[in-house]
């Protein structure tokens, strides 16, 4: 895990030196100190502002946890926490939350009350749902909800208005809202390993978008629309049943690595010559496409690693 204290301020590493002096005590860090609860000192260090715990053997977040007021930052990542203690969310300073690697059930609704929030990890747990209240996280730039049991997106999700990163992968979501067009700030969207049909013909809304990842669904065809978004940089497509690809799929010229394999494709859009200028990285293979029109590919792109069965 990537959880390393955040600030250039003292951070303490052991209790024994914090409690001496609890009013300096801004950044705890206990990772790996094999704790199965919260040490009640730290409920003393109301200037605390980073508390890293993370990788221990935590499993309940105590009611005390209220009293760190001045409190920006959170990681209990990789514990063994079942149940969000609602008291957490009280804390409306905190801007990073970390509670991946858990194995967390339920998310409760008092997380819209986190409205400075601009980080929430939740991935590898067992979540199936997010409460609509989440509209509420106006600031929030990166959500990670990845490797949980989602049905489904709550439609407030729209309401994420600064959110540039988005991690739903392997859930099992089948469809996704269209209020997701409204993320207008998105810069990377990763949808794969879900069963996902169809995407939204709205998607060219998300003009920021430059790495688009929808790998491992059940989709049969992408909507002409997606070949509006000009900054995408890299698209992941495989396994999933495309036959044939949008019309216009040279519109997206800036386009660097384009994975498509493991589809039903027999034939690709004259536009495709197109993407020839800044493509790097091109999979095509375990598609149906004729040998003739794999050596016409060749010769148009010759700066492009190509990828065949």
């Amino acid at each position: 895990m990537n959880n390393e204290p955040s600030s250039a301020q003292r951070v303490f590493y052991n209790l024994k030196e914090a409690v001496q002096n609890p009013e300096l005590v801004e950044i705890l860090d206990l990772h790996f100190h094999d704790l199965y609860s919260f040490p009640e000192q730290i409920f003393s260090f109301l200037n605390l502002k980073e508390l890293h715990l993370y990788n221990n053997q935590i499993t309940d977040i105590p009611d005390d946890i209220q009293k760190l007021t001045n409190l920006e930052k959170i990681d209990l990542g990789g514990n063994k926490i079942s149940k969000i203690n609602p008291k957490l969310f009280s804390l409306t300073k905190l801007k990073v939350v970390i509670l991946s690697w858990n194995e967390i059930e339920t998310l409760p609704e008092e997380i819209g009350n986190l409205v400075n929030l601009e980080k929430l990890s939740l991935n590898n747990n067992q979540i199936k749902s997010i409460p609509a209240t989440i509209s509420s996280l106006t600031k929030l730039k990166e959500l990670i909800i990845s490797e949980n049991y989602l049905s489904e997106l709550p439609k407030t999700i729209g309401n994420l208005v600064n959110l540039e990163k988005l991690r739903i992968y392997e859930n099992n979501l089948e469809e996704l809202p269209v209020e997701i067009c409204d993320l207008t700030n998105l810069t990377k969207l990763e949808v794969n390993d879900n069963n996902i049909k169809e995407i939204p013909n709205c998607i060219n809304k998300l003009q920021k978008l430059s790495r688009l990842r929808l790998f491992k669904n059940s989709l049969t065809q992408l909507p002409n629309e997606i070949c509006e978004l000009t900054n995408l940089e890299k698209l992941v497509l495989y396994e999933n049943e495309i036959i044939e690809l949008p019309a216009d799929i040279g519109n997206l010229k800036n386009l660097k690595e384009f994975d498509v394999s493991f589809n039903n494709i027999s034939k690709l859009p004259e536009s495709f010559v197109s993407l020839n200028e800044n493509l790097t990285k091109l999979n095509l293979s375990k598609n149906n496409i004729a040998d003739a029109d794999k050596i016409n590919i060749q010769k148009t792109f010759t700066n492009t690693k190509i990828s065949w069965d």
